[in-house]
C-alpha cells in the first residue's frame, strides 16, 4: 500500500509554528512542502519527475481541506484548533504590526472593525475545515475531520503533541514556543462588548471547538499510565 501523504492544516494563532517546527524536523528537504502559496506547490510538484513526487511525504502550511487533490494519492490530515475568542484577540494583535498588508490597512482599525474586516476573525477554523465558504458549516466540517488522525487544542498542546508523536512515530518532540503574540492584553481587559461581537460572528468555531476539545479529552483520558507519564517529560523552552 502506498504510504499517505501527511498534510499538517496550520490554522493560524493555534501553536501552528510551534507545531510545525517539530512536524518538519522529521522530513529532508525534498520530502516536505513546507508553507509555499498553494498555486506555487501546484505548479512545482507537476514538474517533478515520478520518483521525486514518490519521494514528497509531507505538506504543511495555511491550506484549507481539499489541498490533497493536487497529489493524487492516499493522505492525511491533523491540526491544531484554539478556543475561538482566544485566538482572534491574537489574531488581531498580532496582525495589526504585521508588515506589509495587515499593518498598513489595520494601522487604525479598531478591534471591532477587524472582526467584520477580516474573514480569519469570523469562524476562520471552520472555514478552513471545510474547505469552502460554500460548504460553511459544523456537519461539513465534523465529516471532513474524519480524515485527520490527530486534531489537537492549544489549551492542551503537550497532550496534542503526544498524540501526534505517538500516531506518526516521531523522536523528539521538546519545543520552543514560537511566533508568540507578546503584545497582548489579557482575556479581563479586553471590553466585555468585544468579547460578545467574538462570540456572535465565531458561533460556528465554538461548537467545533467543543466537539473537538470533548474527542480529544476522551481520546486522552483512554491512554495509559505509562503514557501520561511520557506526556509529563514533554519539555517547553
Amino acid at each position: 500500500m502506498e504510504e499517505k501523504l501527511i498534510i499538517f492544516m496550520h490554522i493560524p494563532k493555534t501553536g501552528g509554528t510551534t507545531l510545525n517546527s517539530i512536524f518538519r524536523n522529521s522530513f529532508s528537504e525534498n520530502e516536505i512542502y513546507d508553507h509555499i502559496e498553494i498555486e506555487k506547490m501546484s505548479k512545482q510538484y507537476n514538474q517533478l519527475s515520478e520518483a521525486e513526487k514518490k519521494a514528497i511525504k509531507a505538506v504543511s502550511g495555511h491550506h484549507s481541506h481539499g489541498v490533497h487533490e493536487i497529489f493524487s494519492r492516499p493522505y492525511t490530515y491533523f491540526t491544531m484548533l484554539r478556543e475561538p475568542v482566544s485566538r482572534v484577540i491574537s489574531l488581531y494583535y498580532f496582525l495589526k504590526n504585521y508588515p506589509g498588508y495587515y499593518e498598513d490597512n489595520m494601522r487604525n482599525m479598531s478591534f471591532e472593525e477587524y472582526i467584520d474586516w477580516d474573514p480569519q476573525a469570523k469562524n476562520g477554523q471552520t472555514l478552513q475545515i471545510c474547505g469552502s465558504i460554500k460548504n460553511l458549516n459544523v456537519e461539513k466540517a465534523k465529516e471532513n475531520l474524519k480524515t485527520f488522525d490527530v486534531v489537537g487544542i492549544t489549551e492542551m498542546f503537550n497532550e496534542s503533541l503526544y498524540l501526534l508523536k505517538k500516531n506518526y512515530g516521531w523522536d523528539n518532540v521538546n519545543y520552543k514556543k514560537k511566533n508568540i503574540t507578546k503584545a497582548r492584553p489579557s482575556l479581563q481587559q479586553i471590553p466585555i462588548k468585544t468579547i460578545k461581537k467574538i462570540e456572535q460572528q465565531n458561533q460556528l468555531d465554538i461548537e467545533l471547538y467543543s466537539f473537538v476539545k470533548s474527542s480529544l479529552t476522551n481520546r486522552v483520558n483512554l491512554l495509559s499510565h505509562t503514557d501520561r507519564e511520557e506526556i509529563k517529560k514533554i519539555n517547553a523552552n
